[in-house]
């Protein structure tokens, strides 16, 4: 090997950040005691059962504490505020929204005290949520996965914006932790304490000024307590651009609806475009049965491609780029996405129906066998239609326990219905 060649595989190394196999996302246990989820049918708009047995549901799924193993990232916690967040969509149902409230509550109550918390490698006590256990006397090394958490929060903002017979109605939980009253300042304060750690560490640490691409923090400092040396102001993998993207996007988009800060707006949104656009710069056209697909790396600006972007890292980078894609800011065409579907639907797909773990269509025999694949691959039938009876049917044993599928699934469904409507 090469001297870059080691640099490169160490950096790659120190910055994954670990995601479950594929399937395991969406396959978590149901709480004690509680209701399954159900989905009765294919085809249709959400049914009353169905909207039902998810509140049942999610009433019985305990709010998040803490964030160790980024269990407000793609954990329970902050896949159930996405999902929470889908159905509200669809349902406009109060109690749901409330639901989802409260684990927004909890999450922005269990960010880190700049007085008490955990004291960052930056020196600082941070405005970030951390996701492990620091051993004492040391300080802790946290960064891009913050991105996530910011935008599970300001999702519930944002629903609450939209609705503007919320303004001035009091949430019936009697504002606990003192973050407003009302529908209208609970969402102002969600956006003013997401801001502080966009400002205080997001922007600071991970978004060059220059080019505003994310990289990870270029200091000694956090050199020092990277697990392996050359981890400093590297790009940052796709999977986390997707994080980082979340909390810029939906931040973006809420200042858009307050009218509050059209400057702030602006900044945020060239954020998003330029990892978007970074993103597709890199990207490969291949051919495979006839169909045009992607090819793409776990690091960023990887070239040639050495590490294929694996499915588990990969479905977050869907994830994001949908998201990207239905906002309509960010230059994306469904001529630019249907490759992803055709990617899962001929690379991908193996003959006896699985799905293979990279991209590519191979799997590494360090992989887990090819099987079925994480919720967020479900907003490819938007460009891909006949992927949704292949999901759908595949899916069946997992809908009863995981919020994240269930959501997902009726989400497009009843898009689907309404168009037809």
């Amino acid at each position: 090997m090469t001297q870059n060649r080691v640099l490169l595989v160490v950096w790659f190394m120190a910055l994954t950040v670990t995601l479950p196999p594929t399937g395991a996302l969406t396959a978590a246990p149901p709480p004690p005691g509680s209701a399954l989820l159900v989905v009765e049918k294919p085809d249709g708009l959400v049914t009353a059962t169905e909207l039902q047995a998810f509140k049942n549901f999610m009433r019985a799924l305990p709010p998040p504490t803490d964030n160790i193993h980024n269990n407000m990232v793609y954990g329970s916690g902050g896949t159930a505020v996405e999902a929470m967040g889908r159905m509200v969509e669809i349902s406009g149902d109060p109690e749901l929204l409330d639901r989802m409230i409260c684990f927004a509550d909890a999450m922005l109550a269990a960010r880190n005290d700049p007085q008490t918390g955990v004291v960052i490698w930056t020196g600082q006590r941070d405005l970030i949520w951390p996701n492990a256990v620091v051993e004492a006397g040391k300080p802790a090394s946290f960064s891009t996965e913050n991105g996530d958490v910011v935008g599970h929060i300001t999702y519930a903002a944002e629903l609450i914006l939209q609705n503007q017979k919320l303004a001035d109605a009091k949430i019936p939980d009697g504002d606990p932790h003192g973050y407003g009253a009302t529908y209208h300042q609970r969402a102002v304060r969600y956006v003013q304490e997401m801001d502080r750690t966009i400002d205080g560490f997001i922007s600071k640490w991970l978004v060059k000024p220059d080019t505003l691409r994310y990289y990870s923090p270029n200091s000694p400092l956090f050199e020092a307590v990277s697990r392996k040396p050359g981890t400093a102001n590297r790009p940052v993998p796709w999977n986390q651009q997707a994080m980082l993207n979340n909390g810029f996007q939906r931040l973006a988009e809420c200042h858009t609806l307050l009218g509050d800060d059209p400057a702030r707006v602006q900044h945020y949104q060239a954020i998003v475009k330029a990892s978007v656009d970074w993103f597709f710069a890199r990207v490969q056209r291949v051919t495979v049965k006839d169909h045009v697909c992607y090819q793409w790396a776990y690091p960023a600006d990887e070239d040639p491609i050495r590490h294929v972007e694996d499915a588990g890292h990969g479905s977050y980078d869907i994830l994001g780029l949908c998201r990207a894609y239905r906002s309509s800011r960010y230059g994306l065409t469904a001529a630019m996405m249907q490759p992803f579907a055709n990617t899962v639907l001929y690379a991908m797909r193996q003959p006896d129906g699985k799905f293979a773990r990279r991209v590519d269509g191979t799997t590494n025999p360090s992989d887990h066998p090819p099987g079925g694949l994480n919720a967020p691959y479900l907003d490819l039938c938007e460009f891909a239609p006949e992927l949704f009876p292949i999901f759908y049917d595949m899916s069946a044993s997992r809908i009863p326990s995981s919020p994240e599928l269930t959501a997902a699934i009726l989400w497009h469904r009843h898009r689907r219905a309404m168009a037809r409507n």
